[in-house]
């Protein structure tokens, strides 16, 4: 079974931590391919078996990076020739091996994604106001439309949410993935709105992963970390972490 990461960059806003993610991930694999989606010319010769594919940015008027993050990590995942496919966020950082062991999962499961740390998809805003931190990832995420309150006014509230910032990919979820895109083309918004449309749509699931293969602010200090958002400061500091390359 083949397998490779890929990534996406929109714009100069995360290079340093794209960069400091790739050379982790070589400090764990020197073999495993890289290939990175961008809208602009990078230059990453410092190391090797890594490919660039330009991409044109899709013109939205509001989030437009966030958008088109959103989408074309899901065309990275479709285009992808490997038997299993991870998509990692620019600002995550692998610190355990066992990490790779998403690949094997993917093949298994066909998608997995992580337990996001609001926990929820969506919450009874009456009753729960007075806990903000603990509001489904509808209720207070960023670029949520009255589109995806409306396509999901059905859906039960306290259901699992989802974290898409690390996704692993086998294409027997291809019909899954495919409707995940459509929806986000037809009706951009914030991506994991579009997934929760797609789960509620097609009644699958990905595999959900702890909390571990991707810890988030709100999990400061948990024990068997795999991969760090240090796009969180806390975090970036809790593991005191170099941005040299």
């Amino acid at each position: 079974m083949t397998q490779g990461i890929t990534y996406v960059n929109v714009g100069e806003r995360d290079l340093s931590k794209l960069f400091k993610s790739i050379s982790i991930v070589r400090s764990f694999s020197q073999e495993i391919p890289i290939r990175v989606y961008s809208d602009i010319n990078l230059d990453l010769k410092f190391t090797e078996n890594i490919e660039l594919i330009k991409f044109n940015r899709v013109k939205y008027s509001v989030r437009e990076e966030n958008r088109n993050s959103s989408l074309f990590r899901l065309i990275s995942l479709k285009e992808s020739d490997w038997d299993n496919t991870c998509y990692l966020d620019s600002d995550i950082f692998i610190v355990n091996n066992q990490f790779l062991n998403g690949f094997k999962i993917a093949e298994n499961y066909g998608i997995t994604m992580v337990e996001n740390p609001r926990y929820f998809i969506k919450t009874n805003l009456e009753l729960y106001q007075a806990y903000q931190e603990n509001l489904g990832d509808l209720d207070i995420g960023a670029d949520v439309n009255e589109y995806d309150r409306e396509f999901t006014k059905d859906m039960p509230n306290f259901m699992m949410a989802l974290n898409m910032g690390v996704i692993f990919y086998n294409h027997k979820s291809k019909d899954f993935l495919n409707e995940l895109i459509r929806e986000q083309e037809s009706n951009p918004s914030r991506g994991q709105a579009g997934l929760y449309r797609t789960i509620w749509k097609t009644k699958k699931f990905p595999y959900s992963l702890p909390v571990q293969w991707l810890v988030c602010k709100k999990h400061l200090r948990i024990q068997n970390p795999l991969a760090l958002h240090i796009g969180h400061k806390e975090i970036l500091d809790w593991y005191n972490i170099d941005f040299k390359k």
